[in-house]
Parts: structure tokens; sequence; C-alpha cells
């Protein structure tokens, strides 16, 4: 006999199809392809091409929003990622050189923290 447990897993597994489509269907993270310009600390201007916003998201969601993002950007493209998940601003420079990518800056905000990543090969 199935557990509750077991159950709800079976129904998540059948209506999304991906980790990505149960996160996003969270209402938590928020993606914009705004375009803006940030001033990096130390002086470069750098042109924002992707935003996504995971304010009040617990690990491993920035890192995942990270990873998932990178895979639709151009070489080149800068990502800002706002967080106020203190492990994040750890893990996701680590996690930028595994992905061939540039970790520009780690910005403290006075909410959380604004980290810019720059698209590699």
């Amino acid at each position: 006999m199935a557990t509750g447990r077991y159950d709800r897993s079976i129904a998540m597994k059948q209506q999304f199809t991906t980790w990505w489509d149960w996160l996003l269907s969270k209402d938590v993270i928020s993606i914009s392809r705004e375009l803006h310009c940030v001033e990096l600390p130390d002086g470069e201007v750098v042109r924002v091409t992707h935003t996504v916003d995971c304010m009040d998201t617990a690990c491993p969601r920035p890192q995942m929003a990270v990873m998932n993002m990178m895979e639709s950007m151009e070489k080149g493209d800068v990502l800002e990622l706002i967080t106020d998940n203190p492990s994040a601003i750890e893990t996701v420079p680590a996690l930028v050189l595994v992905l061939y990518s540039e970790h520009l800056a780690t910005i403290h905000t006075d909410d959380g923290w604004s980290i810019y990543i720059r698209k590699g090969e």
C-alpha cells in the first residue's frame, strides 16, 4: 500500500517534467531579461542581460537557478543573482568556475547580495 508521501511524489512527477519546472512553479523565483547597467566595485560597468531574484529561497534554489539560466545564455551575457541566502554567496562563485564562467562581483545590499556572473564558453 502506498503512503501519502509516495502518492505526492508520483503526482509531482506527473505534473512537472523537470526540477526546473517545479522550481519555477513555487512563485519564489523571479526571472527578468530587462537590460540594465551596473557599476561593479572595480569601476567596470557591465550590462546585465538576465536577472534572477531568489530572495527568501533556501539552498539549492539559487544554485539551481544559476545553472539553469546559464544554459540559455549566450557567451558574454551577464547574469545578476539577487539573494539573501548567506550560503549562496559562497557556493555560487565556486559553481561559476565549474560552468566555465566568470564571477564578476558580489555586492552586499540592504536586503542581501547581488552576485554578477559573466557567461563563458
